[in-house]
């Protein structure tokens, strides 16, 4: 076993929680046992990952999506069966947002511009304040058709791509989840981005995403918002020492 506030403190020190202003309550939001028996990791604080964590004898949840988005809420309905399952089981809820996107080295984006062999990285993606994406450039340009094929290998659940821009593509901007704001779309435009990989598409964005002539790959919300946690399973089970696990509850969105 570990101790549960050793993690919260590890967990927060990677992520330097107090550093960023985010509409998530970034860190623990539900205590459990003093003692961690494993740790369960996922996209989304649901029923069905607590459900799975018990099953596992794991009693410590860490999560992308918490429960609280900066405002208040009354514990009924599904909420109560989630504040209910937690409490009666002992399980802790750690969440973290942003500082998880954001990671220069472990965070979702810079994992998946490893992935795709980016050079030359940088931060990209200015929001409220921070940089919460990466950018940087492909070995050498490719056709953004055959470069699909490259992101289908690290996005399991379907790539959806817009073209208004080159199709010749070197430039990438990666900002995980739902992003394609007018003003990262701008950002886009002026520092020659041309592909912009985020997950979730957005209605109200088609037309700035043509006018701007930007071409933009939609790989998932959830499934671009799962690399963070690949690699912080195998970061907990060496410093813990404890069953560590992330499950996959896709959304299909």
């Amino acid at each position: 076993m570990a101790d549960r506030d050793t993690i919260i403190e590890f967990l927060n020190g990677i992520y330097k929680i107090e550093e960023w202003s985010d509409s998530s309550m970034n860190g623990l939001q539900v205590e459990g046992d003093d003692n961690v028996t494993g740790i369960a990791l996922g996209v989304d604080a649901s029923l069905e990952l607590f459900e799975k964590a018990k099953e596992n004898n794991m009693n410590f949840v860490v999560v992308h999506h918490g429960f609280y988005w900066g405002k208040v809420f009354p514990v009924t309905s599904f909420w109560r069966r989630r504040f209910k399952f937690l409490l009666e089981n002992n399980l802790s809820l750690y969440a973290c947002h942003l500082p998880m996107d954001a990671h220069s080295t472990i965070g979702h984006n810079s994992t998946i511009a490893q992935n795709l062999g980016l050079l030359n990285v940088e931060p990209f993606g200015e929001y409220h304040g921070n940089f919460i994406g990466i950018k940087g450039e492909l070995p050498q340009s490719v056709k953004i058709d055959e470069f699909k094929d490259s992101l289908a290998d690290i996005f399991d659940y379907g790539v959806r791509i817009f073209k208004f821009g080159n199709e010749s593509i070197k430039t990438i901007g990666i900002v995980s989840g739902d992003a394609v704001t007018e003003e990262i779309l701008k950002e886009c435009a002026k520092k020659g981005v041309d592909l912009f990989i985020t997950g979730e598409t957005n209605h109200v964005a088609y037309h700035i995403m043509k006018e701007l002539k930007l071409n933009v790959a939609f790989c998932g919300h959830y499934s671009t918002e799962r690399f963070a946690l690949f690699k912080l399973e195998g970061i907990l089970k060496e410093e813990f020492n404890i069953p560590v696990k992330f499950f996959e509850i896709p959304t299909g969105m």
